[in-house]
């Protein structure tokens, strides 16, 4: 659109000069001291433009020799400020690729150029990573000493690269005093958060774990298998960690029900056992073998029951009976009967049952319990016999 203005003002200024030829003829004349000069009018005009074009084409060609220096100047500073991003691409190529040496070279390049300007803190950061990678620990901290010149919001990559080189060397100290420093610029980032995770894994902090599994899951930076499989051996340290009923019962508030009644049911068990807390680790039992038939919580239901009162004994064996009347087959449950007979010294019923277990799934234990039963019926020929089986499987056990 520009152009067409320009057209039609230059023709406009054609016909004019064309029409005012025309009309105005004469000279024009010029005195210079005692001498006069008579020029055309026509002349004089196309001399006087001609001058002032001439003029205008010296100006231009004055000035673009006094500007050349500057312009070669730019052409410089251009040329090292493409170069510059030229070196820094290469570097964080090379970095991703893992080839930890070119990219630091590569980040060198970029450190030593003067026209670098704000790619210098990316350059920093690349060549400190790389150097860490690489295993190149001085370079690693004359990088590092140098972003910490830097203002303090672009601290954080020094802080995450010191606080994981101090939870691979297992300077607990050093680590958390980072993760602080990197948690105050940015406490949402996740890899700060897995840094942290990291941490906590290695101190055994079961309440910090949960509290960064979860913040990993909601961000979608952790998958639910991975997050569960952390939950549970939190869970379970947490269990652990119980030393008497009320710190069990704060335990089991923050368990959720699934592992209650699933991959922590036979543990929640095992610890009601060791407080000396029989009568709840039956309970327990009672409550969740139904649900998840656990193998697991047979040997904790066994092992309480036998600190029960007769009472107590003979309601876990007609229990355990009603389990099984659900799952006849079941050679482990049959097994667990057998002991709880056995206990009872239920001579005739321990027998019976250790023979049915025996019959489905042939095991070291049941045949010693059942030999155990045999000495007490005075059979010490049928004791000794499945005695030599349990021998003997343990031997094929050990040869494989």
């Amino acid at each position: 659109m520009k152009q067409l203005l320009w057209i039609i003002i230059l023709f406009a200024l054609a016909i004019g000069v064309a029409i005012a030829t025309r009309t105005y003829t004469g000279n024009v004349y010029l005195v210079i001291e005692h001498t006069m000069i008579r020029v055309n009018l026509h002349l004089f005009v196309l001399g006087l433009v001609a001058s002032v074009v001439a003029l205008y084409i010296l100006v231009r060609l004055i000035a673009g020799i006094l500007s050349t220096p500057d312009k070669l100047s730019r052409f410089g500073v251009g040329r090292r400020n493409r170069k510059a991003t030229q070196s820094l691409n290469a570097a964080g190529l090379a970095y991703f690729e893992g080839k930890f040496q070119e990219a630091q070279a590569q980040a060198d390049k970029v450190l030593a150029n003067k026209e670098a300007g704000d790619k210098r803190i990316l350059a920093l950061m690349l060549a400190a990573h790389a150097a860490d990678q690489s295993g190149n620990a001085e370079a690693r901290d004359q990088y590092l000493h140098d972003i910490e010149k830097l203002p303090e919001k672009t601290q954080l990559s020094r802080h995450l690269l010191l606080a994981e080189s101090a939870i691979n060397q297992q300077n607990d100290e050093e680590a958390e005093n980072h993760l602080k420093a990197a948690a105050q610029i940015n406490p949402r980032l996740t890899r700060l958060v897995r840094l942290q995770l990291r941490h906590a894994l290695d101190k055994g902090n079961a309440l910090e774990i949960l509290d960064k599994v979860d913040k990993l899951r909601r961000a979608g930076a952790m998958n639910d298998n991975e997050a569960e499989q952390l939950s549970e051996r939190a869970y379970a340290q947490l269990l652990s960690l119980a030393q008497d009923a009320a710190g069990l019962k704060a335990c089991l508030k923050r368990i959720p029900d699934s592992l209650k009644a699933g991959a922590l049911s036979a543990a929640i068990a095992q610890k009601y056992a060791e407080l000396g807390l029989y009568d709840k680790a039956v309970a327990w039992v009672n409550q969740y073998y139904p649900q998840n038939h656990r193998a697991d919580l047979l040997s904790v239901f066994v092992q309480s029951a036998q600190y029960l009162d007769e009472y107590g004994q003979q309601k876990a064996i007609d229990t355990a009976d009603a389990w099984l009347r659900q799952n006849p087959n079941d050679p482990k449950l049959l097994a667990a009967l057998g002991d709880l007979a056995y206990h009872r010294q239920l001579w005739g019923k321990a027998q019976g049952y250790l023979e049915a277990s025996l019959r489905l799934e042939p095991t070291v234990h049941a045949r010693l319990t059942l030999a155990k039963v045999f000495e007490q019926s005075q059979r010490h020929n049928d004791a000794q016999e499945q005695r030599r089986l349990a021998l003997s499987a343990m031997d094929e056990t050990a040869e494989h």
